[in-house]
């Protein structure tokens, strides 16, 4: 049941949110952050980049990815999955949310979209006055619990 209210509330926060920091890494353990426009779909996230840039290279190499908003960290697997002028879902959501950005970018030749599955959520927070992470499976559908006692004071 906890899992649930939770998955439900990770989904309205992921709509509500314009933009989050991406982390990839490339196959030698170089990382590179970025901040980035983001759609979601579910616990799926769409980003739109530049071919050329140093994290596309990243996501070709590496799948793996992080995406934070806030104190919520999420892991992912990432794939290029084509032009963002080719998704129409994305194509919509970018004009509500990023029109600018969509002018100024979406149509141009050199743009991919990237499509990003989470897999995981990890929520830090005094849970029923005990210092822990909430780490839910995305996959599996599971929710546990790490109890830390160096989050002093909350998030």
């Amino acid at each position: 049941m906890e899992y649930e209210i939770l998955h439900q509330k990770i989904i309205e926060l992921l709509s509500k949110t314009n933009y989050v920091v991406l982390a990839t890494s490339s196959l030698d353990g170089v990382v590179s952050a970025s901040k980035m426009c983001m759609i979601s779909k579910g616990t799926t996230v769409y980003f739109q980049t530049s071919l050329g840039f140093e994290k596309t290279k990243n996501i070709m190499e590496n799948p793996n990815v992080a995406i934070t908003i806030n104190n919520i960290y999420f892991k992912g697997q990432a794939a290029i999955v084509g032009t963002p002028s080719s998704n129409e879902y994305f194509v919509n959501q970018m004009k509500i949310k990023h029109y600018k950005t969509y002018e100024n970018y979406t149509n141009l030749p050199n743009q991919i979209l990237i499509e990003v599955k989470l897999t995981e959520c990890r929520l830090w927070g005094i849970w029923n006055g005990e210092e822990s992470i909430k780490i839910l499976d995305l996959n599996n559908k599971q929710l546990t619990k790490i109890k830390c006692d160096n989050l002093k004071g909350g998030y």
